[in-house]
């Protein structure tokens, strides 16, 4: 008798579990759906600002879609212009997060095998991050 009762609190426990996931989950949709809605509006509203610097006199009486097509346009060539220094310096983070990793193993351990281990290690935290900012935010709508 006393085996039945340890395997419904188990089971009890994993629906518990299971619930509570899955509200995790619902609340990071909403909160993904929320930041989605706001995060794009501020980016029209950046690029057309950016579209009509890139205009200067012209910009007037232009659409606002046309406006912010060239300022995407002018974002994407900055990113283009910068992505070789954003590059390394996210080559040197994954490989200063694989030494903290490999801690006393570190110097004998090829830098590219530091670089995926720390490529993991960060790709693991910032989407426990993303995850939970998420979920807050899908915590503050709901």
């Amino acid at each position: 008798m006393g085996e039945l009762k340890d395997l419904r609190e188990q089971q009890e426990e994993l629906l518990n579990r299971a619930k509570e996931l899955g509200n995790k989950l619902y609340l990071a949709g909403l909160g993904a759906y929320s930041k989605a809605g706001s995060t794009s509006s501020e980016l029209v509203e950046k690029y057309v600002e950016a579209g009509s610097e890139a205009f200067g006199e012209e910009a007037e009486g232009k659409p606002k879609a046309v406006l912010a097509g060239r300022g995407l346009i002018q974002a994407a060539r900055e990113l283009v212009d910068t992505a070789p220094e954003k590059r390394k310096e996210l080559y040197e983070r994954f490989v200063t997060a694989g030494k903290g990793e490999r801690g006393e193993k570190a110097e004998e351990t090829n830098e590219f095998v530091l670089a995926g281990i720390g490529a993991v290690i960060t790709a693991r935290e910032e989407s426990e991050k993303l995850f939970n900012e998420l979920v807050a935010a899908g915590e503050e709508r709901a």
